[in-house]
């Protein structure tokens, strides 16, 4: 069967089938190892019996002449055994024995030299008449006249080992009839909470959201996918309900919202369309174990966080069209620049990550902390994601003015290809890149920015950028201090 073949095959049948072979393999060796132990213990009992009839044949012979040697399929000590005497030359000691049939009997070699080399050893030789095996032990006379030679068939043997591969196929065949039925039950069952999500996302990804994945255990692969796809879909029924409260509200333009909607399913079908293709994957693709079930589980989880993601920024950009408050408190810029330079180099070791401090002013604004760093987070993040390796990136601090009140300026410059005027103006639009090409090398939502303005403005300062082709570019933040007087107006 080639690999087009296999991958026509339905998962389930896939899994079953690596199953049963894996199951197949594991019977032949434990029956292989069981056969040739068994063989052993019974060639094992074979040379005792052959042992104990040589200690009792030459009791047995007592002092009876040559001609009178024991016969051919004796019973001596309560075993049925070929025996025979032979001389110093190794020759019979009678070419007539008076009863028994030679020609039935072992082949053993009428040479001294031989029985000398096996002398106690018991070992394995074919029938005189060319079939069946003996088993042979060759004996000194206590007189050193010659030897016994004696030696029992494998008929029993070889019948209790046919007997053992018989059951093992029989059992065999018959567990592995039962683990064939029990696994398509537990395969099928196993993946049919996959064919469910993979109906959910169909169902979403066609544009109903009030679609819910069943819920699983949560310590499991399909519970914490099932809890993260769920997560995601009720944040994007709250994302698209705040935006819509917030737009009826404000009364601001049909067409921005109509392009912000298309946008926001846009980047949402995306992922969706992901999730959607793994699922169908995972459900008919070319998969051999069910190893590869936790990898495509990991992808759509990883898929689902990317879209929890994008959800939180619309949700925050949604609080902030409705001018909700912000958290406001004394918060130190200086510290959240040191934060911010600390974390750029970690994530770019091979970046020169500077940061300027003018030393003689303040950097205490009053606002909310954790959105002020999500400031200089998106801004630094920006200039690395969107300049090529290496380049340098440089923070600076500084005082400076917003009319009449004292205010602190933040400055984040990259030294990249920089912007043309058309993308300077476009820069902090919600869903805009630079990179217009469907697989947009430099990735992001395209909301960064966005969230900068936003951020900034309900803080009461201002954004901006200065950026040139081919010179990098400088955004330029400023943010009023916190208790501070008015500055005198100028003459």
């Amino acid at each position: 069967m080639n690999r087009p073949t296999l991958d026509r095959l339905p998962l389930w049948v896939r899994l079953v089938a690596t199953v049963l072979l894996l199951v197949t393999a594991a019977l032949a060796v434990i029956s292989t190892a069981g056969v040739k132990v068994l063989h052993q213990q019974l060639l094992a009992k074979i040379d005792a019996q052959l042992a104990g009839a040589a200690f009792t044949y030459p009791a047995a012979l007592g002092n009876r002449p040559p001609q009178d040697k024991p016969a051919h399929g004796t019973s001596i000590g309560g075993w049925v055994i070929w025996a025979e005497r032979r001389d110093a030359n190794g020759k019979p000691v009678n070419e007539n024995p008076p009863s028994g049939d030679p020609a039935q009997g072992p082949a053993v070699p009428e040479n001294a030299a031989w029985l000398v080399a096996h002398e106690g050893h018991p070992r394995t030789v074919p029938g005189s008449s060319g079939h069946g095996s003996w088993r042979v032990l060759v004996d000194p006379l206590p007189d050193t006249s010659g030897w016994v030679v004696i030696a029992m068939g494998f008929e029993d043997l070889n019948g209790t080992i046919s007997k053992l591969v018989q059951i093992d196929l029989t059992v065999g065949a018959i567990g592995l009839v039962l683990l064939a039925i029990a696994s398509i039950v537990i395969v099928r069952a196993s993946l049919r909470p996959l064919i469910k999500v993979e109906k959910t996302a169909a169902a979403i990804a066609a544009g109903d959201l009030s679609q819910r994945v069943p819920e699983h255990p949560p310590k499991t692969e399909l519970g914490r996918l099932g809890n993260a796809l769920n997560g995601m879909l009720t944040q994007i029924e709250a994302a698209f309900s705040a935006r819509a409260r917030s737009e009826s509200a404000a009364r601001r333009s049909e067409e921005r919202m109509r392009r912000f909607v298309a946008d926001a399913g846009h980047e949402l079908r995306t992922p969706l369309s992901v999730i959607r293709a793994w699922t169908e994957y995972a459900h008919h693709g070319p998969r051999r174990n069910s190893a590869d079930l936790e990898q495509i589980l990991s992808t759509l989880g990883t898929e689902a966080a990317r879209m929890s993601t994008l959800v939180e920024d619309l949700l925050l950009l949604a609080r902030l069209d409705q001018q909700r408050p912000l958290e406001s408190h004394p918060v130190d810029m200086l510290a959240l620049a040191v934060d911010a330079a600390r974390d750029a180099r970690l994530l770019a070791p091979d970046r020169d990550i500077r940061l300027t401090v003018d030393d003689r002013a303040d950097y205490t604004v009053t606002g909310d902390e954790i959105r002020l760093r999500q400031v200089l987070t998106n801004l630094t993040g920006n200039a690395l994601t969107h300049t090529p390796s290496g380049t340098p990136v440089s923070i600076t601090l500084g005082p400076g003015h917003l009319g009449r009140t004292a205010a602190m300026v933040l400055d984040v410059t990259d030294h990249g290809p920089g912007l043309t005027p058309d993308q300077a103006e476009r820069v902090f639009e919600r869903f805009y890149r630079t990179d217009t090409s469907r697989t947009r090398r430099t990735g992001g939502s395209g909301l960064g920015l966005a969230i900068v303005a936003s951020l900034t403005t309900a803080h009461g300062g201002t954004v901006s950028v200065h950026s040139r082709p081919g010179t990098g570019a400088t955004f330029h933040v400023t943010l009023p201090l916190a208790n501070t007087d008015p500055l005198p107006e100028r003459t």
